[in-house]
C-alpha cells in the first residue's frame, strides 16, 4: 500500500515536471521537443534548467526505488507460492497414499465379502443336494416297490393263465411277424424250366447296387401258359434290409431288362 501511494504521488510529479518542461518549450508533447527549443526559450535560464535537472533526477530516483520495492515485494509473493505449491504438493501426496491403503483396504473386504458369500452358496447347494437325494432315495424305493409287487401279481395271473395251447399260438403269431418284416414279393419276373430262382433274384438286386443274403422261392403252382411266371417270396436277414430293397424298387422301371418287375 506505501509503494502504490508513492507511486501515484511520484506519477503526479512527473506528470507536473514533463508539462513544465512541455511549457517552457512551446510544446505540446514531448516526442516533438529538442535541445535547441529549450535553449531559445528566454524563461529557460541556467536556474531554471538546474532545478528542473534536480527535479527529474529525483523523480527518476524515487521510481527506481519503487521499482526495487516492488520487485522486492513480487519476489516474496513468488516465495510464498512456492513454498505453498510445495505444501499442497505434500499434502497431495499423503492424500494419494492414504487413498491407496483405503483401496487396498476396501479389496479385501470385498474378496472376504465374496468368500464369505461363495461359501453360503456352496452350504445351500449342499443342503439342496443331500435333501433332493433323500427324497428321490425315498420316492424311487417305494415305486419300485410298488412296481416289483405289481409285477409279481402278474407274472402269478399270466402263468396260471398261460397253457400250452396259448403258448403255442404266441410263438406261432411271433414266427409269422418276423417272417412277414424280413420277407417281400417280386412280381413279373420272368419263369423259366430248370431256373435257379435265388441265382436270378440276386441278379435283380445287383441292378439296384444290393447283395444281401437272401432265401428266394416261387409261391403258387406252376402255370407255363403265365407269361410272366408266379410270384417270388424273397426272405433277408433283417427288416432294414427290406426297408432299403423297397425304397430302391422303383429304380427298376428305369431298365431295360426289369422295367415290367415290381
Amino acid at each position: 500500500a506505501v509503494v502504490s501511494t508513492q507511486s501515484t504521488g511520484e506519477e503526479k510529479d512527473a506528470k507536473a515536471w514533463i508539462a513544465e518542461v512541455l511549457g517552457a518549450a512551446g510544446k505540446k508533447s514531448a516526442g516533438g521537443v529538442s535541445s535547441q527549443d529549450l535553449t531559445k526559450c528566454r524563461n529557460m535560464t541556467r536556474d531554471v534548467m538546474a532545478t528542473l535537472l534536480c527535479d527529474a533526477l529525483r523523480i527518476v530516483s524515487n521510481q527506481m526505488e519503487n521499482l526495487k520495492a516492488t520487485e522486492e515485494e513480487m519476489q516474496h509473493v513468488i516465495d510464498q507460492t512456492a513454498d505453498q505449491s510445495i505444501q499442497l504438493g505434500d499434502e497431495l501426496e499423503q492424500l494419494k497414499a492414504k487413498s491407496a491403503v483405503e483401496v487396498v483396504d476396501l479389496q479385501r473386504e470385498v474378496v472376504n465379502l465374496q468368500r464369505e458369500l461363495l461359501a453360503a452358496k456352496n452350504q445351500q447347494l449342499d443342503d439342496l443336494r443331500a435333501s433332493v437325494l433323500e427324497s428321490v432315495g425315498d420316492t424311487v424305493k417305494a415305486e419300485m416297490k410298488s412296481y416289483s409287487s405289481a409285477v409279481q401279481r402278474t407274472c402269478n395271473a399270466s402263468a396260471n393263465n398261460l397253457k400250452s395251447a396259448n403258448l403255442k399260438s404266441v410263438v406261432k403269431k411271433v414266427v409269422e411277424e418276423k417272417d412277414r418284416s424280413t420277407s417281400f414279393m417280386i412280381f413279373g419276373l420272368q419263369e423259366e424250366q430248370n431256373e435257379k430262382v435265388g441265382e436270378k433274384v440276386g441278379e435283380l438286386l445287383l441292378e439296384l447296387n444290393l447283395k444281401p443274403q437272401i432265401e428266394a422261392c416261387r409261391i403258387g403252382t406252376s402255370n407255363s401258359d403265365a407269361a410272366q411266371g408266379r410270384p417270388v417270396k424273397v426272405s433277408v436277414g433283417s427288416c432294414s434290409t427290406v426297408m432299403e430293397i423297397l425304397s430302391k424298387a422303383k429304380f427298376l422301371k428305369d431298365t431295360e431288362r426289369y422295367n415290367k418287375v415290381f
